[in-house]
């Protein structure tokens, strides 16, 4: 890239013009979780060798995703492993696990142990291998804050609410630091709130798992607020989608949105959820928390130019991971410790 600031890729290219070659070797860190199996899915679909770093071996249900890929059980913040991983790659994946929103706020130190310094690690080991690209999956949903006007752009000026922004949003600024001064390809995609079939209930993460679960179980959710908070929701499918298609494009701006476009009240995705199961929720009301925004609906306009981007709704999207637990058995509360 050119550029290395937002800024400067505001009037990005149309999608048709300097598409350049797609690299045909990956290395996806954290490539067992939630976004990471998808998009390692859909990298061996698209054909691609696929090299997966996971601190844990897949389960059950993440193992049929990455079937073909090559997977070593490792941590990212281990040299050797990193570099196990990495070696032959032709675009590095970030898509490494991070403790939640909430959490971050009781530890933030322990936010920004479990992050940067596993970051500067793998920018380093970048800096020795010219040619290589480079992902960052950041966080849509928590590095803006509280802005006035949606759907917010990538141009915005970031003010986050909790820890675990100020981290990614720290993160950022070392990827960008790279790429100006040593040259590295890096774009870093900021990620709404992202949603799948792997999504485990009762983390803390994954509000839509949470509600699957209670639909099966019959125990009350937890909603903190009085549910008109927005939240901009991403089917991890058309993650994976943006970031195979955008690792082949020279023209990437440093900085892209990966949302729908749409924001959802919490109360519109409960309706939804009982909607799919036929199940009516129950909700207890807690007080708002300091770590969450009130609304974020993530503009998606320079995605739009540089690719095909019509994302599953969220309604579709939840009745597919619906679907997806039913085949799995994880609907019945015999089964319901399997999601936990």
């Amino acid at each position: 890239m050119s550029e290395h600031t937002a800024a400067a890729n505001d009037g990005v290219v149309g999608r048709s013009e300097h598409r350049a070659s797609a690299p045909g070797a990956f290395a996806v860190l954290g490539g067992t979780g939630l976004i990471g199996a998808a998009i390692v899915r859909r990298l061996l679909d698209e054909g691609c060798s696929v090299q997966v770093l996971a601190r844990r071996p897949p389960t059950e249900r993440s193992a049929p995703l990455l079937e073909g890929a090559t997977v070593l059980v490792g941590s990212a913040a281990d040299p050797t492993a990193l570099r196990a991983a990495i070696n032959g790659a032709e675009h590095v994946v970030d898509a490494l696990g991070a403790p939640h929103p909430a959490d971050s706020a009781r530890a933030p130190l322990a936010q920004f142990d479990a992050e940067i310094p596993i970051l500067l690690g793998v920018l380093d080991e970048l800096r020795r291998r010219p040619g290589v690209g480079f992902t960052y999956l950041s966080s849509g949903g928590a590095i803006y804050g509280d802005v006035d006007t949606l759907p917010v752009p990538e141009s915005s000026e970031c003010h986050p609410v909790s820890p675990y922004g100020v981290t990614k949003l720290a993160a950022e600024r070392y990827v960008l630091m790279a790429a100006h001064a040593d040259g590295v390809d890096a774009r870093i995609l900021r990620v709404a709130n992202a949603y799948g079939a792997l999504q485990r209930p009762r983390t803390g993460q994954g509000v839509v798992a949470a509600l699957l679960d209670a639909a099966v179980t019959s125990a009350p959710v937890q909603l903190f607020g009085d549910g008109s908070a927005v939240r901009d929701f991403v089917d991890v499918r058309d993650v994976a989608k943006a970031v195979a298609t955008l690792s082949g494009r020279a023209d990437t701006p440093s900085v892209v949105n990966v949302g729908s476009g749409t924001g959802h009240r919490m109360t519109e995705v409960i309706e939804i959820v009982e909607s799919v199961t036929g199940t009516k929720i129950a909700v207890q009301h807690a007080a708002a928390r300091p770590s969450d925004v009130r609304a974020v609906v993530l503009d998606v306009a320079r995605l739009r130019a540089l690719m095909s981007w019509e994302p599953i709704t969220l309604e579709r999207g939840i009745q597919d991971m619906w679907e997806s637990w039913r085949r799995l058995g994880l609907d019945r509360t015999d089964h319901a410790a399997d999601v936990r």
